[in-house]
């Protein structure tokens, strides 16, 4: 037997992992505090986020977000702010992780506990013992999706992502990559595809640009950062050119960012933002630090051929970044409408389902 009630609350809606729906926070304790510590009512575990970050706090009138003094700053739809009214669809953001605020009914479900209880322990220990066998049988594989030249469809690199390969089991990468959070051990199962991936690449004949992507919690920990640049400098002396992927809402320290710019260069390491477009961006912000590469958004992408809003965005962002020398790559193109008026546009590089889904080598 259960009991379900639904209340009109406050709330923060983010996305846990790639892959995995949306989860609601709602705001039941006031002051409510968002920070790295633990007495936080929501808890990001990030070095960017301060130990008591900012705080929502209920007025007769509304919802006031506060700055508590936080080193990296806190943003609401872009702009660093001290104190702002929230409303509706605003989009926080805390160094990387991305709230949108919001006010509507949260269910709340109560389950016979024994019942309940004993699922959760079976799941999580099934869960833990999955993931350490994965780990320690080395069980993932590595799978490329292509990046091409628009202009003639010619390949001129891959980006990299991971699979488990272990008899058995059905995670997605989305799904292993929460268990191992969960656990504390995703910089571990990140290391773990990039590995992989690397000993495949250097197995090519032919001299690409490859495509990296880092956990979170690898961009805050300098062990991992360090273990992680040295994985990608491995393909440098293949002649291999590496490129580290940064979304975009990580980009809020400058300094930070300018610091990570001079080790990737001196490892001879490109750099490319990713997922630009989604929510609220930064352009002038981003271009502070200029990468080689600027991502767009399948956001922005899908369906460009039928939205002159979006192709009116994009061509008036081609003449900017190319004074800046930055490429621009469409991502999620999946039809050849889409390649053509993203060609068209000025957009050098595509990369999608149109010229070729993930995959082995």
């Amino acid at each position: 037997m259960f009991e379900r009630s639904v209340q009109r609350v406050a709330f923060f809606e983010h996305d846990p992992e790639e892959g995995q729906p949306p989860h609601r926070v709602a705001m039941t304790a006031w002051p409510f505090r968002i920070g790295r510590s633990a007495e936080a009512e929501l808890t990001i575990y990030s070095k960017r986020v301060s130990t008591l970050h900012a705080e929502v706090v209920k007025v007769p009138s509304g919802y006031v977000l506060r700055d508590l003094g936080s080193t990296n700053g806190t943003f609401v739809n872009g702009k660093k702010v001290r104190e702002v009214w929230l409303k509706e669809g605003d989009v926080v953001h805390v160094a990387h992780k991305e709230l949108r605020f919001g006010i509507g009914e949260v269910v709340d479900e109560t389950h016979e506990p024994t019942l309940a209880q004993h699922s959760e322990q079976q799941r999580l220990l099934r869960e833990t013992n999955d993931l350490m066998r994965i780990l320690e049988l080395r069980a993932v594989a590595a799978v490329f999706q292509p990046i091409v030249r628009l202009s003639d469809a010619s390949t001129i690199g891959f980006e990299t992502l991971g699979r488990v390969a272990l008899e058995g089991l059905d995670y997605s990468v989305g799904e292993a990559l929460r268990i191992a959070n969960e656990r504390g051990e995703a910089a571990r199962l990140c290391r773990l595809f990039r590995d992989v991936a690397v000993d495949r690449f250097l197995e090519l004949g032919v001299t690409r640009a490859i495509f990296f992507n880092l956990h979170p919690s690898e961009m805050d920990d300098e062990p991992s950062l360090s273990a992680a640049l040295a994985q990608m400098a491995r393909v440098v002396d293949a002649g291999h050119t590496p490129v580290l992927e940064v979304h975009e809402t990580a980009v809020t320290d400058g300094r930070a960012m300018g610091q990570l710019r001079e080790r990737l260069s001196a490892h001879s390491i490109k750099l490319a933002y990713d997922d630009f477009g989604a929510g609220q961006s930064r352009l002038m912000e981003l271009v502070e630090v200029p990468p080689e590469y600027l991502k767009l958004d399948i956001t922005l992408v899908r369906e460009i051929d039928q939205s002159t809003r979006r192709q009116d965005l994009v061509r008036a962002l081609v003449p900017v970044l190319a004074d800046q020398g930055i490429e621009i790559l469409a991502e999620g193109i999946e039809r050849p409408e889409e390649a053509e008026v993203c060609r068209q546009l000025g957009v050098h590089l595509g990369q999608g389902y149109h010229f070729g889904r993930p995959g082995p080598l």
